[in-house]
This record gives structure tokens, sequence and C-alpha cells, in this order.
């Protein structure tokens, strides 16, 4: 049953990809949608609630965010439009989840342990709700990082920075990732924090932020930048 419920889920899915959105790779719902949508079994969505026609650095957060969450199974980011004036389309909704007009946008999961809609209260910025998502179980990858490294940096600095996830770590960053030169940095950071324990990460982080506001070129400063998002990563220990 749930074989073909995947399939009706997928068509749907493919239906709403043609329907204008403000953001590629959201769903755009409405009144008549949004229901049905969330009774798709073994998906969780994160829902936005909005003005029509939204812009500003908010929507754009919105967009990175939306191109984050491509790779992630089973996981699907919505947007519905709520009009202020006229028709008022998609009002019984910002009210039925209680939104005030100047609290827009406002996000939601909704997922089997969150059936009525957990809402996130925190900074509409990438880096927050991408680290909220992790929290609630969403495999979400921070800007700029990787996803399946990210999880592995989490169970080393849960399980006492044990050896098997620095090499689980060097696996992946010599074979699926060797193109990427983020990947190694993850492993020489997890061999540092071993070597010299979490405070490694403050103090690599504030060496390389000196680092940056001097003058460098702009080859070194990329690479620098990466490595500053991969610390990052270290820095936000049980969010996954």
């Amino acid at each position: 049953r749930h074989g073909s419920l995947s399939r009706v889920a997928l068509a749907f899915f493919l239906g709403a990809a043609q329907v204008d959105a403000a953001a590629l790779g959201a769903w755009r719902l409405d009144n008549y949608t949004f229901d049905k949508t969330l009774q798709i079994p073994d998906h969780t969505f994160l829902v936005k609630f909005d003005k029509a026609y939204p812009y500003g650095e908010k929507e754009d957060e919105f967009k990175v965010l939306c191109t984050l969450a491509y790779t992630v199974p089973r996981f699907f980011i919505a947007e519905i439009p709520v009009q202020e004036y006229g028709d008022r389309e998609n009002d019984d909704l910002r009210e039925r989840f209680k939104v005030a007009h100047e609290e827009f946008p406002a996000y939601f999961l909704f997922n089997s342990q969150n059936k009525q809609g957990l809402r996130f209260e925190g900074a509409v910025k990438v880096d927050e709700l991408t680290l909220w998502l992790r929290q609630n179980g969403i495999k979400m990858s921070s800007v700029g990082t990787i996803a399946e490294l990210d999880e592995i940096v989490q169970n080393f600095l849960q399980n006492g920075f044990a050896d098997e996830h620095i090499a689980a770590a060097r696996g992946l960053a010599e074979s699926q990732y060797a193109a990427d030169r983020k990947a190694p940095m993850y492993v020489k950071i997890m061999e540092k924090v071993k070597e010299k324990g979490k405070s490694y990460v403050a103090a690599e982080a504030a060496r390389i932020a000196k680092i940056l506001a001097g003058k460098v070129t702009e080859e070194k400063r990329n690479e620098l930048g990466d490595k500053a998002k991969v610390l990052n990563v270290f820095g936000a220990e049980g969010e996954l």
C-alpha cells in the first residue's frame, strides 16, 4: 500500500513542480492542497506561510534553504502565499495556525511526530533554520558543508572521538568526495580534535578569522572560508 501511495506522492510532486512557485525547489500549496499533501505517508514537510509576493533578505534566505533541501530524502519545502486583501486567498490557513500578518514568514514542520505542526521560533536565517531542522531529525547540510560528513562529525563528538569515525570520514573524503576540497578538512580537524581536545575548534576558528581580517588572496580567502564552515560543524555538537 505504501508503494502505491509513494507513486501517488511522486506524481503529485511532478504536477506540483509545474506550478509557478516563488522559489525553485518549493511546492506551492493552498487551502485545497495543504491537508492532502500532509497525508502523503513517510514524508516530512517544512511549510512557509508568507505574503503573496515575498521579497527581500528573508525570501533570499528561503531560496537558499530550498537549494540545500533537495538532496534530503522524503523531505520537501513548501510555501503558502496568503493574500491580505481582495479574495484573501489562504487566509483561513493563516488563521488556523494563528499566524499574524506581521509575523510573516512563519515556518512549520510537519511529520509523524508533529502532525499539528511544530513552529520555528528563531531568526529567519539559513544557518538557524538548518540547525533547527537537524535538531528535529532532518539531515540538512549546513550552508556549504557535506551532509554525510556533518553526521559523522556529530557521532565523533558524541562518542569520545573514536578512531572509527575518523576512518569513516577518511573513506568518504578519499572516494565519494575526493573532488571536494572541504572533505579532507573534516579528517584533519577530527585528528586535531582527538589530539588537542575540543578547544582546538575555537582556537582555530579565531586564527582563521584573524587571517581573513587582513590582506589575503582571493583563492586563500575562499579556502579559509571553506575551513571556517567546516569548523562550524564541529562547534554544533548534538544538532543532528
